[in-house]
């Protein structure tokens, strides 16, 4: 199973660079993408502040969450049980790779959450996230951005 952190999960919505390369690895695997209340919140957010930055239609926007509902009510998506202390333990364990990495709070729950999910693959744009999800010994996949 591939975890996709938002960085990488919007571009299944919006065509950006590295929406072929996120889509095609999609593609290629059977298992539903594991979505979380991090990744929810974020995507959500990301694309409204798309709207404040004019750069997509609040009409758009709406019809790409539809979508987004739609697919998770057909099991494209699931939501994995992550076990709030254990999840809350291994981010605090990887705090330790901060100083060599600069990892930020969310990306090392996106990185925990993968490690809890058992993913076999991580997508992200971020290069400090893929360094850090590659130091926990995640394959990493970086997608352009």
């Amino acid at each position: 199973m591939i975890y996709l952190d938002t960085s990488a999960f919007i571009k299944l919505y919006l065509r950006e660079k590295g929406s072929t390369e996120v889509h095609d690895l999609v593609v290629s695997q059977q298992d539903p993408l594991p979505v979380w209340s991090l990744i929810e919140l974020e995507f959500i957010n990301a694309l409204r502040f798309k709207v404040f930055l004019a750069d997509v239609a609040p009409e758009e926007v709406e019809r790409l969450i539809d979508l987004y509902r739609d697919r998770r009510r057909a099991g494209q998506y699931y939501a994995p049980h992550l076990d709030p202390v254990a999840l809350h333990e291994l981010a605090i364990q990887m705090t330790g790779r901060t100083a060599a990495i600069g990892s930020r709070a969310l990306d090392i729950l996106h990185v925990s959450a993968a490690r809890l999910c058992a993913a076999a693959r991580f997508l992200t744009a971020d290069r400090r996230q893929a360094a850090l999800a590659e130091a926990e010994g995640v394959d990493v996949a970086l997608i352009p951005s």
